[in-house]
C-alpha cells in the first residue's frame, strides 16, 4: 500500500512540476516583456500617460513625449523581481521533477527543504501585509521624498503621477504625505501655491488661467482626490479582495504542503531502483 501511494505521489510530483516549469518560464518571459517590451503593454498605460502629457502641454508647465519615456526603467524593480522569481520557480520545479522522475533523493530533499523555507517566508510576508500594513506604507511614503511634480520625467515622480491619475488617488494615505517631498515645487507656473500635486486633481488642469490649479488646493477638495489614498485603492484592487485572495492563498499553502509530503514520501521509499512512471 505504501509503495502504491509513493508511486502516485511520484507521478503527481512529475506532472505538477512540469506545469510549474512552464509557469516559471512564463513568469520570466513576463518580466522580460515588462522590461523590454513596452509596445506590448502600452495600451494599458496610455490613459494615464496621455492625460499627463496633455495637462503639461495645456498648462505650459513642461513637456515631454510619452513615446520617449522608458517605461521599462519605471518598472525595473517589478520586472527584475519577476525574472528572478520565474527563474527560481523554474529551478525548484526542475529539482522536483527530476528528483521524482529519476528518484534522486538529494534533489527531493532539497526540493522539500526549499518549499518549507518558502512557506515560512510567505507566511511572514502575508502576516505583515495584512497585520502590519504600516510597514508597507512607510516604505511607500519614503519614496515620495524624491517626488518632483507633474513635469518630471524621473522614475519616482513619473510612477507616482501615473498611479495617482490611473487610480484616482493622492499619496499613500492622503495628500498630506507630500510634506516629505522636499524636491516638489508647490508653486508651479503662475498658479500660486498648491496643497497637493496636480496629478491628484479629478480632472487635470487644461489651461493657463489663474484658477486652473484650484483643484489642487485645500479650499477645493471636491475637485480633487486628496483624501483618497493610493494604498487603499491599489490594495482594494488586489489583496483587499479577501473573498478571492484568502481562498487563493489557502489553496496555494495546501498545495505547497502536499508537495513537501509527496517529496518526502518518494525520497523515503524503500525502492531505490528507477522505474518508469
Amino acid at each position: 500500500m505504501a509503495g502504491c501511494l509513493a508511486q502516485i505521489a511520484r507521478l503527481l510530483l512529475v506532472i505538477i512540476n512540469i506545469v510549474f516549469l512552464l509557469l516559471g518560464l512564463a513568469v520570466t518571459a513576463i518580466g522580460f516583456i515588462l522590461r523590454y517590451g513596452y509596445n506590448i503593454y502600452k495600451p494599458f498605460l496610455e490613459t494615464g500617460l496621455n492625460q499627463l502629457e496633455k495637462a503639461l502641454m495645456d498648462t505650459k508647465l513642461g513637456s515631454f513625449d510619452v513615446k520617449s519615456i522608458d517605461i521599462g526603467e519605471v518598472l525595473l524593480s517589478l520586472s527584475v523581481g519577476l525574472i528572478i522569481g520565474g527563474l527560481v520557480l523554474f529551478g525548484l520545479a526542475f529539482f522536483g521533477c527530476c528528483g521524482a522522475c529519476c528518484k534522486f533523493k538529494l534533489f527531493l530533499w532539497i526540493y522539500a527543504i526549499v518549499i518549507v523555507v518558502f512557506i515560512l517566508i510567505e507566511a511572514i510576508g502575508i502576516g505583515l501585509l495584512y497585520g502590519k500594513p504600516d510597514i508597507v506604507k512607510d516604505q511607500a511614503k519614503s519614496s515620495l521624498s524624491g517626488f518632483e511634480g507633474l513635469a518630471s520625467e524621473k522614475v519616482p515622480s513619473l510612477a507616482w503621477n501615473v498611479i495617482m491619475i490611473q487610480f484616482k488617488c493622492c499619496g499613500v494615505d492622503s495628500y498630506t504625505d507630500f510634506s516629505v517631498a522636499t524636491k516638489w515645487n508647490n508653486n508651479p507656473g503662475g498658479f500660486g501655491k498648491i496643497d497637493m500635486p496636480l496629478a491628484c486633481c479629478k480632472s487635470l488642469p487644461s489651461s493657463q488661467s489663474a484658477n486652473a490649479a484650484d483643484c489642487a488646493k485645500e479650499t477645493h477638495m471636491a475637485l480633487n482626490n486628496g483624501e483618497t489614498g493610493c494604498y487603499g485603492e491599489v490594495w482594494g484592487a488586489s489583496f483587499g479582495k479577501t473573498a478571492i485572495a484568502v481562498p487563493v492563498l489557502v489553496i496555494c499553502g495546501i498545495i505547497q504542503i502536499l508537495f513537501i509530503v509527496f517529496a518526502v514520501m518518494v525520497a523515503k521509499g524503500d525502492n531505490d531502483r528507477v522505474s518508469p512512471i
